[in-house]
């Protein structure tokens, strides 16, 4: 297995998705096929699900020789210490050989002589690697704005609180952080204002997340131009990226936090 990443706007979407997932998890299982390159993981506090997809088509070179699907454990600490050793100008060279399984072969190579090609042998790990299935349902509201503007609202709003109360009805869409220590800060978000929203008539969804797993989610929004929200009652709430076209994406399912108000 060997794929190569030549245009540099993707080479940096591949390095800051791996360089941002670390804080998930400390193994990642990478499932290699023909059709390309798929990862599912759970965090360890286990209240959210990351899994990426980018097809064979997506990368610059491709090539894929197995019968069956290849299953490759890595320490996400050492690729994102790799990854972080690559300058802005270098390709991405992964080659993996069955015959020497122990290891993952990374290549930075460029054409400027001023920069040094740099090469790696990350050990793997072996890992159990059984995949989730994450059923479809019907949200009852989903809307979507520039991922920039979701980072820096959730970077204003976790200093004010650890959770993040959001309210959605057909007019508006509130988010709120409170603390005893900073007081509350809150965010209207007019409807006016989003790249596109839908709600079921009659919704109105008041649901609680964990700002320090939406933070660490919105570090990914370097990968995408728009972020796409969806809430439904009772259920995680969905966040995806979309990388390019509707089969390259990355998708975090967060579970909502419990109301422990008094009965």
């Amino acid at each position: 297995m060997e794929f190569t990443l030549t245009t540099p706007a993707k080479a940096d979407i591949f390095t800051a998705l791996f360089q941002n997932i670390r804080p998930f998890t400390e193994h990642l299982s990478l499932m290699f096929s023909k059709k390309g390159l798929y990862l599912q993981t759970m965090d360890s506090s286990r209240v959210s699900i990351v899994e990426f997809n980018l097809p064979a088509e997506w990368f610059d070179s491709y090539k894929y020789t197995s019968e069956g699907d290849i299953v490759v454990g890595i320490h996400s600490g050492i690729i994102f210490k790799i990854l972080n050793a690559r300058e802005k100008q270098q390709q991405i060279q992964f080659v993996y050989e069955v015959a020497a399984e122990d290891t993952l072969s990374i290549h930075f190579t460029s054409n400027d002589k001023t920069i040094f090609d740099k090469h790696f042998q990350s050990p793997l790990v072996d890992l159990e690697s059984e995949t989730m299935n994450i059923p479809e349902i019907d949200y009852g509201a989903e809307f979507t704005l520039p991922s920039v503007h979701f980072a820096t609202l959730i970077n204003q709003l976790k200093l004010f609180g650890d959770t993040l109360d959001i309210k959605c009805n057909e007019e508006k869409i509130e988010m709120a952080a409170k603390s005893a220590e900073s007081g509350t800060m809150s965010v209207d978000v007019s409807i006016d204002d989003l790249n596109a929203f839908a709600i079921n008539e009659g919704e109105e969804l008041n649901m609680s997340f964990s700002l320090p797993q939406l933070h660490h989610i919105s570090m990914f929004n370097k990968i995408a131009k728009d972020i796409q929200i969806r809430l439904c009652d009772n259920y995680p709430l969905s966040i995806i990226y979309p990388i390019s076209g509707e089969d390259t994406y990355l998708k975090v399912y967060l579970a909502p936090k419990i109301n422990d108000s008094d009965d």
